[in-house]
């Protein structure tokens, strides 16, 4: 299965990075277009989570780091769109350039 990982170094807070990101993957209309049946589970005392579709499953990690938050997303998706593996890649890093500027 083919994945693809993001990450990104913020000078926001861990605590505040994770409430941002997961209210946006909660809640963004393009995610929920790809895949209708995608459902996003976070846990807040970890700062992880996952996200699980029809077309990808996702895993999210926030850290403490550096006076900041290091955020790692790593989506794995079929092998029927490993093809689309760079524009998931370049979507969701401009995503998160987004909520967490």
């Amino acid at each position: 299965m083919p994945s693809v990982k993001i990450e990104k170094q913020c000078n926001l807070s861990a605590d505040d990075s994770f409430k941002r990101i997961s209210e946006m993957l909660s809640n963004d209309t393009d995610l929920r277009k790809l895949d209708p049946k995608y459902k996003a589970d976070f846990n807040a005392s970890t700062r992880s989570g996952s996200a699980d579709g029809s077309m990808f499953k996702a895993k999210l990690n926030v850290q403490e780091s550096n006076g900041g938050s290091k955020v790692e997303i790593v989506v794995d998706l079929p092998f029927h769109l490993a093809l689309v593996k760079g524009m998931v890649e370049k979507t969701l890093s401009k995503k998160l350039e987004e909520v967490l500027a």
